[in-house]
């Protein structure tokens, strides 16, 4: 294989890398979803409508925990449904519409962090998930995902476990994280409460890099000396190269004057040549008409 070649294909793998590295990662939480459902599912199976559940997870998945609840669509147009931190209030619609339909709630726990990131900003509280499905065959075992059309207030979302930052100066914010993986930042309507429009995941963060601290400040100095000597490298370059052009137009038009010189030597008269140091220069007579001398014995 060629060198140059080799180069190429290097380079566009590792161009690639970033792009299926952030498909994998939203891979994995669609996966987690499908695996907490279906054990979910499971769990229903002869059990109370209007309950909540807890939902036995596998051990590959410990540190996350999950419960289920089963309702009808009516009652949850007129009482919403609630477990502990999350509230979905009254006047919600199952999109599509449904008769039944299953509502998970899991707490990722300590393993937030493995499913989900905000560039910029840290996670200060384990990642809560809200998800509605449809119940019309919960026995099937695959339940299609609805969404929640919310008529009055939004979800609440309470984090009950928040650790900040000391000295942390900068605004909390809410996270919630879409099914393609955007994240969508806001206020907190209140202490550790957070609202959304829909169902989906939910955090808090700040941002990670407090501004004015002093690694931020020492980072920008270290790189400030690079780029100096790249400034100046380009500007060296930049002289030498004006300089190139500058000789070439100078021996181009010193060539040109020759040439015209030459030209028009050639349609007049014939002229002479002489050296002068190094270079061959044109030269005429010194005198073109001969002296005619005057007859003195004129009248």
């Amino acid at each position: 294989m060629e060198p140059g070649r080799g180069w190429c294909i290097a380079l566009l793998v590792f161009s690639l890398f970033p792009l299926s590295f952030a498909q994998s990662s939203n891979t994995s939480i669609e996966f987690l979803n499908s695996t907490i459902r279906d054990y979910a599912s499971k769990q229903l199976l002869r059990r109370r409508t209007g309950v909540v559940y807890e939902v036995s997870l596998p051990r590959d998945l410990s540190g996350i925990r999950a419960w289920v609840l089963r309702l009808r669509s009516g009652t949850l147009w007129t009482r919403g449904a609630n477990y502990s931190s999350i509230y979905i209030p009254p006047r919600a619609i199952p999109v599509p519409p449904v008769r039944r339909l299953v509502v998970v709630y899991h707490d990722l726990g300590n393993r937030s962090f493995s499913y989900y990131n905000v560039p910029g900003y840290s996670l200060v509280a384990p990642i809560v998930g809200c998800l509605a499905y449809d119940a019309s065959n919960v026995t099937s075992g695959s339940m299609r995902e609805l969404e929640l059309a919310l008529l009055g207030d939004g979800i609440s979302v309470t984090f009950p476990e928040v650790k900040l930052p000391k000295g942390i100066d900068s605004p909390v914010k809410c996270a919630r994280f879409g099914r393609d993986g955007s994240v969508h930042l806001k206020d907190m309507v209140s202490k550790n409460v957070c609202s959304a429009a829909s169902t989906g995941h939910f955090t808090i963060v700040v941002p990670s890099v407090v501004p004015g601290s002093t690694p931020a400040v020492e980072q920008k100095t270290e790189g400030g000396w690079e780029v100096w000597v790249v400034g100046c490298a380009g500007g060296v370059v930049g002289l030498v190269l004006v300089g190139l052009v500058g000789l070439g137009i100078f021996r181009l038009g010193r060539n040109k004057k020759m040439e015209d010189m030459e030209s028009q030597a050639e349609d007049g008269e014939a002229l002479g040549i002489i050296w002068v140091g190094r270079s061959k220069m044109p030269s005429a007579t010194m005198m073109r008409t001969q002296p005619v001398i005057e007859d003195g014995s004129a009248p």
